[in-house]
């Protein structure tokens, strides 16, 4: 989403919530190319996601998986400014055998738009998880943020993140996070900072949480 330095979740005591997984490097194949001004990322892994020595076996297989993204500029959505993606994957939960069955895979879901106007961007993602772990909370994921370039040096920004937990036999709670972001450039100098807030972190109720923090870096 557009910030104008780091993310709204960025600091805070739960920073995945809501957020869509990826596989490591570890015996990942990666394909990425475009086609027709559409981009591809897909990934595949196969077997375990753990590194092994030279001459041990691989172990049960857990992590392997695979993701597609597609992405689309704006030669293809034929608005100026106007960037969509989706996404999908799944991924081994790694879970021990229940009543003589494996636990279902992980699956994430995304969904953007991004569309920027003048010095203005704003964008909106929809992100999906469905847990593989038995009793584990799937959850749903609302995603927006706003920036605003104020001239060439001065950018400020707005986000908000909302995930629902989905908890298998109690109640649904609702993890609720925001926060503005501000950068600054003069010359070789930037000064940036963010305020970030949440609360029922992790799906927790009354568990709320806060970060400050300010920058200032000197490009040589």
């Amino acid at each position: 989403m557009p910030t104008a330095n780091e993310e709204v979740w960025d600091g805070l005591d739960t920073t995945a919530s809501g957020l869509t997984g990826s596989m490591n490097s570890d015996g990942t194949f990666n394909y990425i190319n475009s086609f027709g001004g559409v981009g591809v990322n897909a990934a595949l892994r196969l077997g375990s996601a753990a590194d092994n020595s030279d001459g041990t076996t691989s172990g049960s297989g857990e992590g392997g998986g695979y993701s597609v993204v597609l992405t689309a500029g704006s030669d293809v959505t034929t608005i100026d400014g106007l960037d969509l993606g989706v996404g999908y994957g799944e991924q081994d939960a790694g879970d021990a055998d229940t009543a003589g069955h494996d636990e279902r895979d992980t699956q994430d879901m995304t969904a953007f738009a991004k569309y920027a106007i003048g010095p203005v961007t704003v964008g909106y993602q929809r992100n999906y998880i469905s847990a593989g772990s038995k009793g584990t909370a799937s959850q749903e994921a609302d995603i927006f943020g706003i920036a605003f370039n104020v001239n060439d040096n001065l950018a400020i920004s707005y986000g908000e993140k909302e995930t629902d937990f989905l908890n298998a036999g109690s109640a649904h709670t609702t993890e609720k996070v925001d926060g503005i972001g501000i950068s600054y450039t003069m010359g070789s100098m930037k000064i940036a900072g963010n305020r970030n807030e949440g609360s029922a972190m992790g799906g927790v109720a009354g568990t709320d949480d806060s970060d400050t923090e300010i920058m200032i870096s000197f490009a040589c």
